[in-house]
């Protein structure tokens, strides 16, 4: 993973699973907690800063798949960790690395036909679906289970939640983060079961859940959206019916709201001022990419990230 994703060591607060709970309901404290594993799955070229957090936070690795060596183009392979404690099994998944050519391979594999599952998505998960299932039992097949994921990584917990039902491992509940939508009707129908239990965070003008393109693709769970620059504080979900936004929804409201859509290359010099805790701040990027990034995710829910 490259360093537009990773955070320090020490931004890993070691009570931020502290307002985690066990339960199916949608609440403040578990989207973010989820939102911090959902981060740290961009830390998984370092398997050994993963455990240490992971130990920090009070839980216990029982899954780990991280990028296989580069050689060409690689068939895509989700990058995952599963991990067991506080009452229950979580099942992150990572989202796209801005500078992982394999993850835009994984981002455009798709066939804009209609009612098909993203090809690309499912790929990537189906690479490691039975290691994701052997860790989860390996934990306790009964425990409660919560799967969560960041931009890619929430489409991509999304079909892991629907592989696992299928093999008898029910998730609790899923929340997911700036995620694209994933599949058409007939993968909208097979998810009806964990609808009420899935929770799709969207920030701002954040351009990523507004792709692939409606009605050919399908959102689902319960949206929670806030403005940009707004928080998540007081928002309920919505109904898992809806397959909000559109790109012409995103595009009115970023210029509604004075934003741009400017992309500006960056020179060497701010590339290396880069900071991924502080992207929510940056002028270099438009505003329904800003909108996307990690940082601005934990500010919408309130976290401070040290």
């Amino acid at each position: 993973m490259s360093f537009l994703v990773r955070f320090p060591r020490a931004s890993y607060r070691a009570d931020a699973l502290d307002g985690f709970t066990v339960t199916p309901d949608f609440t403040p404290g578990n989207a973010q907690a989820m939102m911090w594993l959902s981060q740290l799955a961009y830390e998984t070229d370092d398997r050994d800063k993963v455990d240490n957090i992971l130990k920090a936070l009070g839980l216990e690795m029982r899954g780990f798949g991280a990028d296989t060596p580069a050689t060409g183009l690689v068939p895509p392979k989700a990058r995952f960790i599963v991990a067991v404690g506080r009452g229950a099994t979580f099942v992150t998944l990572s989202g796209t690395d801005p500078l992982s050519i394999k993850d835009w391979i994984t981002n455009f594999t798709l066939a804009l036909r209609p009612n098909v599952l993203h090809k690309g998505f499912a790929e990537a998960v189906d690479a490691v679906r039975s290691d994701i299932e052997v860790a989860i039992r390996s934990g306790g097949a009964g425990q409660p289970l919560f799967f969560t994921g960041h931009s890619m990584g929430g489409a991509l917990a999304n079909i892991a939640a629907l592989r696992a039902l299928d093999a008898g491992l029910r998730a609790t509940a899923i929340y997911t983060f700036g995620g694209p939508r994933t599949g058409g009707q007939d993968f909208f129908e097979a998810y009806e079961p964990l609808g009420e239990s899935t929770f799709r965070l969207v920030n701002g003008n954040d351009i990523v859940p507004a792709v692939p393109p409606s009605p050919l693709f399908r959102h689902v769970g319960q949206m929670l959206r806030c403005a940009s620059g707004s928080t998540f504080a007081g928002q309920v979900p919505e109904s898992k019916e809806g397959n909000d936004p559109s790109p012409i929804q995103v595009g009115l409201s970023t210029l509604l709201t004075g934003g741009s859509f400017h992309l500006k290359i960056p020179s060497i010099e701010e590339l290396s001022d880069i900071d991924p805790r502080t992207l929510d701040q940056s002028d270099i990027l438009p505003g329904f990419v800003r909108d996307h990034v990690p940082a601005s995710y934990f500010r919408a829910l309130s976290v401070t990230i040290p």
